[in-house]
Order: C-alpha cells, then sequence, then structure tokens
C-alpha cells in the first residue's frame, strides 16, 4: 500500500481540517465602499422664484471637505468664505436663548461640488507633506466668491 497524505481525507469538509473551530467575535469583510459622496443623503427643498429647488446645509458641506460646522462658520466670520446667498425662511418668532432667527445657511449641490473642488486646488483639504491640512486663505475666498456670483447671478 502506497503512502497517501492524510490530508486529502479530509478535503470534502467546510472546515480545512477537523478540529478546526470557526473565528469567535470576527466580522464578515465589509463591503466596498460606495464612491458616491455622503454629503448629499438628506438634501432640503425650498421654493425660490416659483421652482422647487434643492439645498443642502452646513453639515452637508461639512461633511464633504472633511472640516466640522464650527470651522465653517469661523471661515465665515473670518471672511475666510464668503457667505451663502441662499437662507431657509426666518423662523416666525426670536429662538429663545440669543439664537438668531435669520434661518438656516442652505447651499446648492453645484455650490457644495464647487467649493470642494477649490478647496482641493488650495490644498485646504488635502494634507500638505507635513500631514497638515492647509486653512482656507484670501485667495480661496475670492475664487469662492467668484463661484457663487458665476451660479447665482
Amino acid at each position: 500500500m502506497a503512502a497517501s497524505d492524510p490530508l486529502r481525507n479530509f478535503e470534502d469538509l467546510e472546515q480545512p481540517y477537523p478540529g478546526r473551530r470557526k473565528p469567535v467575535g470576527r466580522t464578515p469583510p465589509k463591503a466596498e465602499p460606495d464612491d458616491s459622496p455622503v454629503w448629499d443623503d438628506h438634501p432640503a427643498y425650498y421654493v425660490v422664484d416659483g421652482e422647487r429647488r434643492e439645498f443642502f446645509y452646513i453639515g452637508a458641506l461639512a461633511k464633504a471637505i472633511g472640516y466640522s460646522v464650527q470651522a465653517i462658520r469661523l471661515w465665515e466670520g473670518q471672511g475666510l468664505m464668503p457667505n451663502t446667498p441662499y437662507r431657509s425662511p426666518r423662523t416666525k418668532a426670536p429662538v429663545a436663548g440669543g439664537r438668531s432667527d435669520k434661518g438656516k445657511r442652505l447651499w446648492t449641490r453645484a455650490q457644495i461640488e464647487g467649493i470642494l473642488k477649490l478647496a482641493k486646488k488650495h490644498r485646504v483639504i488635502l494634507p500638505g507633506r507635513s500631514g497638515v491640512r492647509n486653512p482656507p486663505t484670501p485667495a480661496f475666498a475670492r475664487d469662492v466668491a467668484h463661484l457663487f456670483n458665476e451660479l447665482v447671478g
């Protein structure tokens, strides 16, 4: 009788060899990430000049460029990003706690995609050689203002 490989007898089993248990506490591999942007999950719709239009809140812009909502508000306050030309309708009464009744900031899809493109160009999103992202510059603010004028105007 010729010697044969003893593991060959177990090839038809689901597990590689007897006595092996399935791993405990491991999750199956995750599916490939979706290429669609995550920032546009929840649009808001408002009627502007008799036409229903799609808008996004400040959180969507923050997700798109990878900064916080507070950072975007700070940039607007410092003049490093122009204010959006759109606002949601004003609230009916002033909100308690000193909050504004101006309405929420709104951006169109074209504005956010344009800001994203300009942020890449000015390296506001992409880290430099040191691994740190550059803050917005006045040149970035001018380009975004020019973009807003083209889109609104």
